[in-house]
């Protein structure tokens, strides 16, 4: 039994090995953005509870899920067709960088996600008046 069970992490880990980078920059995402709002909290006097320190495990168990279970689905079943995992991990990664912004705009009143927006815009109204 306990060859067997050795045998079966070791399978997993060589199955799952392509995949460890997504996984720890989610996950390095997602404690930046823990530690992000505690912060927040502290500044803004607001009671910090275990319900909302316990979203942030479930938040952590449920995106890396989505990751293995894209890349299972990316590698087994679409052969490597559609990069699914990397877009998937992408949009986590962008909603967890929006969430980080969204706590630095309410500490700081400057959000960067804002800021971003107001010069993509600036751009393209430049180029439609370059071109008319």
């Amino acid at each position: 039994m306990k060859q067997y069970l050795l045998h079966l992490i070791v399978s997993l880990m060589a199955v799952f090995t392509p995949v460890v980078p997504l996984l720890l920059t989610i996950g390095t995402l997602i404690i930046i953005d823990f530690i992000v709002g505690i912060y927040r909290a502290f500044k803004a006097k607001e009671v910090i509870t275990s319900r909302k320190m316990g979203n942030t495990i479930s938040k952590m168990l449920l995106y890396q899920m989505t990751i293995l279970s894209l890349f299972l689905f990316e590698t087994y079943i679409l052969s490597g067709l559609l990069p699914v995992t990397k877009i998937g991990a992408g949009m986590i990664a962008v909603t967890e960088l929006k969430s980080i912004d969204e706590s630095v705009e309410k500490m700081t009143g400057i959000g960067v996600w804002k800021k971003l927006t107001k010069i993509i815009r600036r751009g393209e109204s430049q180029t439609k008046d370059f071109i008319s």
